[in-house]
């Protein structure tokens, strides 16, 4: 009798359900198949390449001037993720790889203050990670889009080698690498060749300040033998160098005109 009843307890609630269902499949407006339904691409993608034009103290060719980048123009490649919300305002985070190579002058330059032979030859290879809002959206076939972004650079570049003070062979260097803050200001315009794809031209301005901090302990560098007249005695104390503090500061600026394609997801 029990088994009977729940039984039919459970063809009740299934009966229910089905008849629930079919109601609002009844109820659920038709959609004409001329009806357009729009997407909602909410995410973008954007790769780009271009140059790296230097300004500033990035491009600056003195060796009196403790900021000078001796940079020449070079090139830089470019990854963004866009996730759009409402108005066409969203989020942005950037990735861009920038080269420019050291003026061909620094193989035979020494800086004043530099304890690391000559500076170069070499190249600035810097990485930046930014994040920021972006404005994008079409106008018809034209593509419009702004960013504005900050966040971290990590510079690798001859510029930031420092010399082991107690290495008297001169061929202990430390890592070239020099990290700070970061920015990125930028606006493309380009053709839409749907509302998922668009070609553009970008303009921007790439910056940081990135930097090294590098401490050197003392070192023991032997005894010295001193007199006591008290006792008449010679003693043999122990002789520390003066620790060392190496600060090193650039600034990196420049001009970066790219060709991009933009995907919307």
């Amino acid at each position: 009798m029990k088994r009977t009843i729940i039984l039919l307890i459970f063809f009740s609630l299934v009966t229910i359900h089905y008849g629930q269902t079919v109601t609002d499949q009844q109820n659920k407006p038709a959609i004409s198949d001329t009806t357009k339904v729009t997407k909602n691409r909410s995410i973008g993608l954007e790769v780009s390449a271009g140059l790296s034009l230097v300004m500033g103290n990035y491009g600056v060719f003195d060796k009196d001037n403790t900021k000078a980048g001796y940079a020449t123009n070079g090139w830089q490649l470019q990854l963004t993720f866009d996730w759009m919300g409402k108005k066409n305002f969203g989020l942005a985070i950037q990735y861009t790889f920038q080269k420019n190579p050291l003026d061909d002058s620094t193989a035979f330059l020494v800086p004043n203050g530099w304890s690391g032979g000559t500076l170069g030859p070499g190249n600035w290879m810097n990485h930046y990670l930014m994040a920021g809002p972006v404005f994008m959206k079409q106008f018809g076939k034209i593509h419009v889009d702004a960013k504005l972004l900050v966040g971290v650079i990590v510079s690798s570049s001859d510029n930031f080698t420092t010399q082991n003070p107690y290495d008297s062979t001169g061929v202990k260097k430390d890592a070239n690498l020099g990290t700070g803050f970061a920015y990125g200001i930028s606006a493309g315009v380009g053709y839409a060749f749907s509302k998922q794809l668009a070609i553009k031209l970008n303009f921007g301005i790439l910056g940081g300040w990135p930097g090294k901090n590098r401490s050197y302990p003392s070192q023991w560098l032997g005894t010295e033998e001193v007199y006591d007249p008290l006792t008449g005695l010679y003693t043999y104390i122990p002789v520390y160098s003066a620790p060392v503090e190496k600060e090193m500061k650039k600034v990196v600026t420049s001009f970066n005109p790219s060709l991009g394609l933009v995907y919307r997801f």
